[in-house]
């Protein structure tokens, strides 16, 4: 990987701008000379600055280091999560076979994600590795998650079930965590999205344990927090919510209505996930209806 100021070099000659127009009033020119040419290192504020008069973000500027490509576990967790969005679970069988090898820490925990999505997909009981245990303890451990804790929101929601944490105090220590990235001004990690997709499963996980009660009061919960932030991404997730909501507990022809609203969604790389929740779970808020009718 090349040096720090090789890499902005390369960047700052790309956009064709002058170094006075990318280090003047932060560092010297003899000063900025010798960091393009690697004999010299940056403070991390400096940097930053830098980094905002090219225009690049530090995750971009890490990519760009990287020879324009992801990291190895960045790699695996979107070749992951696009085949459980396409619901190709062959696929991501042996991707969970394969990472489960990898000398790359990262790259297990990504392993260990796709073994747990299949289980939970299937509705069947989570058997703990010792690759899970160790995830799962590290997770607990952690005071506040960050952001690569919070991208796995779904493994943490099913690996505190399996554990027999109560959701609530897993879904307030996520909620807490989301508020410290996102404001009324800016969501600049789209932290809220990811919530909406947290927020989905924890709704289907207190629904099949039957905690109903906590299901119905949950609506304040998931419809809280910047939700003007939300990408289609944001909405789509919590329209699922609130459909399903609706089925259980709220009014009938509003569900019926939410659910036609999904169904003529345009196709995409989701629509086979969505009809599958909606014929799922539609099914079972109508068995929930009638048992508590009688």
């Amino acid at each position: 990987m090349p040096a720090i100021g090789t890499t902005l070099k390369h960047i700052r000659q790309a956009k064709g701008f002058t170094q006075k127009e990318v280090y003047g009033h932060i560092i010297s020119r003899s000063f900025a000379s010798r960091l393009e040419s690697g004999n010299h290192d940056i403070a991390a504020e400096k940097l930053f600055e830098i980094l905002d008069r090219l225009g690049v973000s530090a995750n971009e500027f890490r990519f760009i280091q990287n020879n324009y490509r992801a990291t190895a576990s960045e790699l695996a967790r979107s070749q992951v999560m696009l085949a459980y969005d396409q619901q190709n679970f062959p696929l991501i069988g042996r991707l969970a076979a394969r990472y489960a090898r990898s000398q790359n820490p990262a790259e297990r925990r990504i392993g260990v994600m796709a073994t747990v999505l299949i289980a939970a997909f299937d509705q069947r009981e989570v058997v703990m590795t010792p690759e899970m245990t160790t995830l799962w303890q590290r997770l607990a451990f952690t005071k506040t998650w960050t952001l690569q804790e919070l991208t796995f929101g779904s493994l943490i929601l099913v690996l505190a079930e399996h554990q027999q944490v109560p959701l609530a105090a897993t879904i307030r220590k996520y909620h807490l965590a989301c508020d410290r990235y996102v404001s009324a001004e800016a969501d600049p990690f789209r932290v809220m999205d990811t919530r909406a997709s947290f927020d989905l499963v924890a709704m289907q996980l207190l629904l099949g344990q039957g905690q109903y009660a906590a299901a119905k009061a949950f609506k304040a919960q998931f419809t809280a927090g910047y939700t003007v932030h939300f990408t289609s991404d944001g909405n789509l997730e919590q329209t699922l919510s609130l459909w399903l909501w609706a089925s259980y507990f709220g009014d009938v022809a509003a569900a019926n209505r939410l659910a036609h609203t999904l169904e003529q969604l345009p196709s995409s790389r989701f629509s086979r996930t969505l009809h599958t929740l909606l014929r799922l779970w539609g099914q079972r808020a109508q068995d929930y209806r009638q048992l508590h009718q009688n």
